[in-house]
């Protein structure tokens, strides 16, 4: 298996604006996850990157690191460098019914083949799971999501020369496609 992951929460400034910039299509994913435990008084921030097409990003850190610790309600926030595949969505879904306490808000950079039906599909049925919420990330306004995984995921003190303003148009077509792909009927 190819994969990267580490004990720190940081991930290299080149990683986020080269994996993170939906005009460009890297081959590798990368999710950074912030959980945290309801009445906890601290958030858990891993990051893991595959580049190995049988075993993704999202299935490696829900199989392999995410680990229960109690039944209070966890919501967890995943950065997608892409939207979950078709394989992806069943697995977070199986996931998701076995751990009814997790909430996973998913914010992606750029979406995954979507002229594949089969990800358009799974990607509506993993949004009607309750307590899943699929966005694409905003640069702009009052959230920042690029801003943010910049200032949590990036080593304090290194210098901010990253601009996701410059792809505001990219995020914007991604944003309207996947409104689509959710309003279409499962008819």
């Amino acid at each position: 298996l190819n994969f990267l992951f580490c004990s720190s929460m940081y991930i290299s400034k080149r990683a986020l604006r080269k994996h993170f910039d939906p005009r460009e299509y890297p081959k590798e994913t990368y999710l950074l996850c912030e959980l945290k435990w309801r009445w906890g008084a601290r958030s858990w921030k891993h990051w893991v990157r595959n580049d190995d097409d049988n075993y993704h990003a999202e299935q490696y850190f829900l199989e392999e690191i995410f680990e229960p610790r109690s039944y209070n309600i966890c919501d967890m926030t995943w950065y997608l460098s892409y939207s979950p595949c078709w394989k992806c969505c069943q697995v977070i879904e199986g996931f998701l019914e076995e751990q009814r306490n997790v909430n996973i808000d998913i914010r992606v950079a750029r979406l995954y083949y979507v002229n594949n039906p089969r990800n358009c599909m799974a990607l509506r049925e993993l949004r009607s799971f309750q307590g899943v919420k699929i966005t694409v990330m905003e640069a702009e306004g009052k959230v920042s999501h690029y801003d943010y995984c910049w200032d949590t995921f990036i080593q304090p003190g290194v210098n901010y020369d990253f601009s996701p303003k410059k792809f505001k148009s990219e995020i914007q077509r991604n944003r309207v496609k996947l409104e689509d792909i959710f309003q279409v009927s499962t008819l």
